[in-house]
């Protein structure tokens, strides 16, 4: 299983964080991760929450992380194709290939925030049919570096052809791992509900494409001292998954065409705000805080369910720089051994 981090660039207002100071030290994270053996650094694309993100320019944040870091992939965690025209897309993964010297990684979704949906001139109730033509037109350029409109051809510049063709596809509901299956994508998915659901969405998805990747993302904290690292990661992770529910709200709660399947979801979102804490987040494993140990039992849960990937959200926004990067080192010297040394284990099994 490949660890990654995952990054949102929040500010939570009880923080005191300000967004240049966010994105520098986001830089200074993903030197860490890049120089700790970490496989991937995945940032998110949001426009108008507030503090809940500030990565509204993702392909300018891999731009500088590039430039930053040598070895580790850089991921568009994901491009809401919705908002996007696929021309502008398939040049901003071309370029970022070039630059970051083959280290491209990339997903796609439909946006799942009426605000900004709403933002961009698009009505949720057609974003499935406008994400369908978007992600068919963006593939075909991938491959040809062609781009098609009103009947004339235009060649792209940076040429897509030796961009990653295996995309990752963010899904929610039992329909979108069932979609990316027959689109042939990778499937990644999040905080949205609880693992065992989406545990049991994974399985259905590796049944329809046993050759796709999938990869789950989680709230982490770690710290020797595991009393020590719930205290301090509490409050953000908690706030975050509040945040989540907030800006989600509308198509939770709505009867949106084409997402019904969040309007289910919606009915359990006040009750889980009332009891919203720490020792929830674990128990419906979403979050692994705590000491090493802990964290590493947490992953190895993870990975026992034939999970590819898992990308990390260390902390939710209020951690300091050297809180986060104590963390990534923590992670890579105490966690990523024992995961490595239990998949040695399994594979001398096999053979």
């Amino acid at each position: 299983m490949k660890i990654d981090l995952f990054m949102e660039f929040a500010t939570p207002p009880f923080a005191g964080r300000e967004e240049a100071a966010v994105f520098e030290d986001c830089f200074t994270l993903a030197r860490a991760a890049d120089s700790s053996g970490f496989d991937a650094v995945w940032v998110a694309e949001h426009h108008f929450l507030g503090d809940y993100s500030h990565a509204a320019a993702p392909d300018m944040l891999l731009a500088a992380m590039a430039r930053e870091t040598s070895r580790i992939g850089l991921g568009f965690g994901v491009v809401p194709l919705t908002l996007h025209d696929p021309v502008r897309v398939a040049e901003r993964l071309a370029t970022l290939h070039l630059i970051s010297k083959g280290r491209l990684l990339w997903g796609v979704g439909r946006g799942v925030t009426v605000t900004e949906l709403e933002g961009f001139g698009v009505d949720p109730a057609v974003s499935r049919e406008i994400f369908a033509e978007r992600l068919a037109a963006l593939r075909e350029m991938l491959e040809t570096g062609i781009a098609k409109r009103d009947g004339a051809q235009y060649r792209l510049q940076p040429d897509p052809a030796s961009t990653p063709r295996d995309g990752w596809l963010a899904a929610v509901s039992p329909e979108s791992f069932a979609l990316a299956a027959d689109l042939g994508l990778n499937v990644m998915t999040g905080p949205f509900k609880p693992w065992p659901l989406i545990k049991a969405d994974l399985a259905r998805y590796r049944k329809l494409r046993p050759t796709g990747e999938t990869s789950f993302t989680l709230g982490v904290y770690c710290e020797e001292d595991g009393a020590a690292a719930r205290r301090r990661a509490e409050p953000g992770l908690v706030w975050g998954y509040r945040k989540i529910f907030e800006i989600a709200g509308p198509l939770l709660s709505q009867r949106t065409p084409g997402y019904e399947y969040y309007r289910k979801l919606g009915v359990a979102a006040p009750v889980l705000d009332k009891v919203m804490g720490l020792r929830l987040l674990e128990s419906m494993g979403l979050a692994a805080v705590g000491d090493p140990d802990h964290v590493a039992r947490r992953l190895k849960n993870l990975r026992d369910s034939g999970l590819d990937r898992v990308s990390l959200m260390i902390g939710g926004g209020d951690l300091s720089v050297a809180e986060t990067t104590r963390c990534v080192e923590l992670l890579a010297q105490r966690v990523l051994p024992q995961l490595a040394a239990d998949d040695s284990e399994l594979r001398v099994a096999a053979s």
